[in-house]
């Protein structure tokens, strides 16, 4: 462990040289948390200072490892809010570079982390990760997954299964000869075995476990085995067996300042002295307990056998006052003399603590202004850049307009010119520039959609029913045997507002379900119903037509397209079809303040 700290410290001063050198953030982005025997506020300036030096040089890995370190740090510390945001930012980076095994190990360590929160989300998450991960055999990712996966099977006392996935991970951990995590596993085994009253097996895996933590020297590794060991034989009620180990562990958490483990340490001595109906010793080691857990009540103790002794040693006392009265009379001269240099010094020192305090207030204010007048001015920035963003949304949306829009329009009088200008046009021929002209037109259609999204800088469910209610319109054109229907909720907040790409991609999934009920459900009938569940929106597209076999057919791009535009704006889609029963699309996504502006 020296070692380690040592070569921590290395990596310390490094950084402050080099620090935008990519070796250098990664091989600190791969530090072991969990075995980093530093104070938790100094870990988190640690990768916060990673972080900041991978942006410097715009490395987006380095950044994504840095967030997945701090999220797992602020989750130990039960931050889950700051955890959850590193979260985000972390997963939008590895998912963006296609880094499938920090995915895994990412949504694996999400849901470690929920264990004694959300067992049922973190059990989810973990075999999130554990199925990316199997999928493309990430063994380094999977031997700590398999671990951590045993510790949730544990928690829900499902034994047999922690067992399990102990030894997978186990054995490639002796694959791969990761020496730090082998007796990790070795201890989770125990524990397990010590859970199925199986002691014999129990001690034998604390003991491989410790041989190999002593021959790292990794000392609170050991002193944990040595705390261990004497568990089973407490759990045994072989108390005198347990003591030696637990005298083994306390110097060592002693040393290393393990207060936690210290106190665990004479708790457990106490409670075995007292078993043993040798209170004198009990006693003892329970004041011990105390102190470590109560400093304050360790001083009263204190003051209790000064103000003892005082009584004890009054007589005594008495003697040494009458003497010291006729030093104390010789010296009252000298004394108010050395008061009145004191009282002046005194004076003097709180006057220049005013002065002090005044100027402090006055600089205080100073920078106070500065930064209001920094963030004015930076306020006014953004305002700016916001005016020129839209003006140039609108110059594009124009030029869409008046370019494009003309163009196709040029087109699909071209194509009809074409149609009735030659009469002896083929059948194949005309269906053809007529498939052509039909297909221009909905072009048209898409880009009045586009041109609409870009005017608008937000985008609400009044408007989104008007847009929806328009193309609805449309498609019933199209086709005349399709009733149509759009239905909101009242308890859903007509004026939530969203920003015109989340607009836009919500609008295009309905859009998208709309025209396969036309295209490929001969459906008689199309509902859209859009409904809020506690903090979800909840929009479905339902039809009666034929209706697919999901377990045969592949999706192809338009139901990808939706489900990449559903990622984006944090929701998920749901198909559900059976053959001659019809169809129903439905889209889930939060209903959150960071979807308003």
């Amino acid at each position: 462990m020296n070692r380690f700290l040592l070569q921590l410290a290395v990596v310390f001063i490094f950084t402050s040289s080099f620090s935008q050198d990519k070796r250098t953030i990664d091989s600190i982005n791969k530090l072991y948390v969990q075995g980093l025997n530093i104070p938790q506020d100094s870990i988190v300036s640690l990768f916060h200072k990673n972080l900041r030096d991978a942006e410097k040089i715009s490395y987006e890995l380095g950044m994504a490892d840095a967030y997945s370190q701090l999220s797992l740090v602020y989750g130990y510390q039960g931050k889950y809010e700051e955890s959850a945001k590193n979260t985000i930012k972390g997963i939008k980076i590895y998912e963006k570079l296609n880094q499938l095994d920090r995915v895994a190990d990412y949504y694996a360590e999400m849901g470690y982390s929920m264990k004694y929160r959300d067992l049922n989300q973190a059990l989810y998450y973990m075999q999130k990760g554990k199925a990316v991960a199997e999928a493309n055999n990430f063994e380094i990712e999977l031997k700590d997954i398999y671990n951590n996966y045993g510790v949730l099977k544990e928690i829900n006392k499902e034994l047999d299964s922690a067992l399990f996935y102990f030894n997978k991970g186990l054995e490639i951990k002796l694959k791969i000869n990761d020496t730090i995590g082998i007796p990790y596993s070795w201890s989770n085994m125990a524990g397990v075995y010590g859970l199925q009253e199986n002691y014999s097996k129990s001690r034998e895996y604390f003991n491989k476990s410790l041989l190999q933590r002593l021959v790292w020297a990794d000392s609170l590794g050991i002193a944990e085995n040595y705390t261990q060991l004497g568990e089973v034989f407490m759990a045994e009620k072989k108390w005198k067996d347990a003591i030696p180990f637990m005298h083994k562990s306390l110097p060592i958490s002693l040393k290393k300042q393990y207060q936690n483990l210290t106190q665990y340490n004479f708790k457990m001595l106490s409670d075995i002295y007292k078993k043993l109906k040798n209170t004198d010793s009990a006693l003892y080691y329970f004041e011990q307990y105390s102190e470590v857990k109560d400093s304050v009540h360790s001083l009263k103790v204190q003051q209790s056998i000064a103000a003892l002794n005082i009584e004890f040693e009054t007589e005594k006392k008495q003697n040494q006052i009458l003497e010291q009265r006729a030093q104390l009379a010789e010296k009252d001269l000298e004394v108010r003399r050395k008061n009145n240099i004191i009282f002046g010094s005194l004076g003097l020192a709180i006057l220049l603590g005013l002065i002090g305090y005044l100027f402090y207030n006055q600089q205080k204010l100073k920078n106070r202004q500065l930064q209001k007048e920094g963030e004015l001015k930076t306020a006014l920035a953004q305002i700016e850049t916001q005016n020129k963003l839209q003006e140039q949304r609108l110059r594009i949306s124009r030029d869409l307009h008046d370019n494009i829009g003309a163009q196709l329009t040029f087109i699909i009088s071209s194509i009809d010119n074409l149609k009735f200008g030659f009469k002896d046009i083929g059948e194949k021929l005309g269906n053809k520039l007529t498939n052509i002209s039909a297909f221009t037109s909905q072009t048209i259609y898409e880009l009045r959609d586009t041109i609409w999204a870009m005017n608008k800088e937000i985008i609400t469910f009044e408007d989104l029913q008007a847009r929806i209610a328009n193309f609805i319109e449309h498609a019933k054109n199209a086709s005349e045997k399709t009733g149509f229907s759009f239905n909101i909720d009242e308890d859903v907040d007509k004026t939530h507002v969203f920003t015109s790409v989340e607009g836009m991609n919500i609008y295009r999934i309905i859009q998208e379900a709309v025209n396969n009920a036309l295209k490929y459900a001969s459906a008689d009938e199309t509902e859209v119903n859009i409904s809020k569940v506690e903090d979800q929106f909840r929009i479905e597209i339902t039809d009666n037509g034929i209706g697919f076999d999901q377990e045969v057919v592949e999706p192809g791009n338009g139901l990808n397209n939706m489900k990449k535009r559903a990622r984006e704006i944090g929701g998920n889609i749901e198909y559900i079809s059976k053959i001659n029963k019809g169809t129903r699309v439905i889209l889930n996504f939060p209903a959150k303040a960071t979807l308003k502006q």
